[in-house]
């Protein structure tokens, strides 16, 4: 594919490597492949930030305007409209399956898939609550939450549920 690109392009994506861009973001300024990039940047034998200072200044301003593009909002927001639309659909699915969980468990079998699901659901709730936190910037300073216990759900042993009845009996 690099014998494709112009010499005029190919001389430019040379610049662009030299002046410190990764192959990444010339490969989607061209709106080519990055083995593409990478093939002619081993051709040209060039290594990130060879080039001389003023042509640096010239491709990182050029950087610079680019990042503060009404394209990048436009990616930003499109982006933005995906996770909401995403934790929106995720409640969704979170109320059926709630509105699907026995409200009193039959067995300890069932109970214990009920507190599985009922942690997975807070997770994804959690999830959720902070991408739109995020997405609107509510609250003045980011929340910051130390790591939280480990919910650990097991079976509980026969000998375990006879002394948690007879604690009951007792009170």
């Amino acid at each position: 594919m690099g014998n494709r690109v112009l010499p005029n392009v190919q001389a430019e994506i040379i610049a662009m490597i030299a002046a410190g861009y990764t192959l990444a973001a010339v490969s989607k300024h061209f709106d080519l492949s990055y083995h593409t990039v990478r093939t002619i940047q081993k051709r040209a034998g060039v290594k990130a930030g060879s080039m001389k200072q003023e042509l640096i200044t010239k491709y990182q301003s050029a950087l610079k305007i680019s990042l503060s593009s009404d394209a990048i909002r436009g990616q930003a927001s499109s982006l933005l409209m995906d996770d909401l639309a995403l934790a929106s659909k995720l409640r969704d699915k979170l109320h059926c399956l709630l509105d699907e969980l026995p409200d009193k468990p039959t067995d300890t079998k069932q109970a214990v898939q009920v507190a599985r699901a009922l942690a997975g659901i807070a997770s994804s709730l959690k999830l959720s609550n902070d991408t739109l936190r995020a997405s609107f910037k509510f609250g003045d300073k980011p929340e910051m939450n130390e790591d939280l216990p480990e919910l650990i759900v097991r079976e509980m042993l026969e000998i375990e549920v006879l002394e948690v009845r007879a604690a009951k009996v007792g009170s």
